[in-house]
């Protein structure tokens, strides 16, 4: 869904929840799920599924998730399977597609419902995100003055500590002052100014250098849509508003930050 900037208007904006089970409002996304193994093979690419049992509490309009079994690719809500029809038999139960899908026997099906109605929209204003480094991929996190380190080694140190948490394991490290020299990837963080790389320094680094930690790929966001759809959005710029009606944040990498949610 496309929100019409220029008609409409928010009225208020709040700090998003990031979750995988609840929405931005916090409240938890609850379908009602069904789950069923009783599944013959349909090699031949069918809308048609005959369950081995009788299960009433499968119904029309669930959505259908399932595993990868046998070399037939999974299921995924982004796929949209949905149960078209459904009819009881006295042992059996037969399940109509909207779409035609080969399926491996004893494959667990998983049906559900979720209450899509009850879902608040929101626009998302994204407030930062790092600027690539060097032109592209990932983004500056930030920077430290080196204490200078001999090559051959994997241990980079600091004149005084960074913020903790700011640089993680699998950043890149740079040496700005070195013409922006491959330094390496950050493989342990011993304290905020202690450093062991994956690799061993290929050139040593000399006190007062400036090191620059970056990103490993490009910030991101992922959400799911008014209409329950998983969209992944790379390299949003900061300042700008998602065109999209957005019931979840399920997640944000690369430093991506300062989001804000308009209702």
């Amino acid at each position: 869904m496309i929100r019409n900037y220029y008609t409409d208007s928010y009225k208020s904006g709040v700090v998003p929840i990031i979750s995988a089970t609840q929405l931005i409002d916090g409240t938890v996304k609850s379908p009602v799920i069904v789950t069923d193994n009783n599944t013959p093979t349909n090699l031949a690419t069918s809308v048609t599924i005959v369950l081995t049992v009788l299960n009433r509490n499968i119904l029309r309009g669930m959505y259908i998730t399932a595993p990868a079994n046998g070399g037939t690719p999974a299921w995924t809500i982004n796929d949209n399977i949905l149960v078209e029809a459904v009819t009881y038999q006295a042992a059996t139960t037969t399940i109509t597609l909207n779409k035609p899908k080969a399926l491996v026997a004893g494959t667990a099906l998983s049906f559900f419902i979720i209450n899509q109605s009850s879902w608040k929209e929101y626009n998302l204003f994204i407030g930062s995100s790092p600027a690539p480094f060097l032109g592209s991929g990932g983004g500056v996190a930030i920077s430290g003055i080196g204490a200078g380190d001999a090559a051959s080694q994997a241990d980079v140190n600091l004149l005084v500590n960074l913020t903790t948490g700011v640089v993680t394991p699998d950043m890149l490290v740079y040496n700005t002052t070195q013409n922006n020299l491959f330094i390496g990837v950050v493989g342990t963080v011993n304290d905020p100014g202690d450093f062991t790389l994956n690799a061993n320094i290929p050139v040593a680094i000399a006190t007062n250098d400036v090191l620059t930690f970056v990103y490993p790929s490009e910030p991101s966001i992922s959400v799911l849509t008014l209409d329950n759809q998983t969209i992944t959005i790379t390299s949003p710029a900061a300042g700008f508003v998602l065109p999209l009606s957005v019931a979840q944040i399920t997640g944000t990498s690369n430093g991506l930050a300062n989001i804000i949610a308009f209702e």
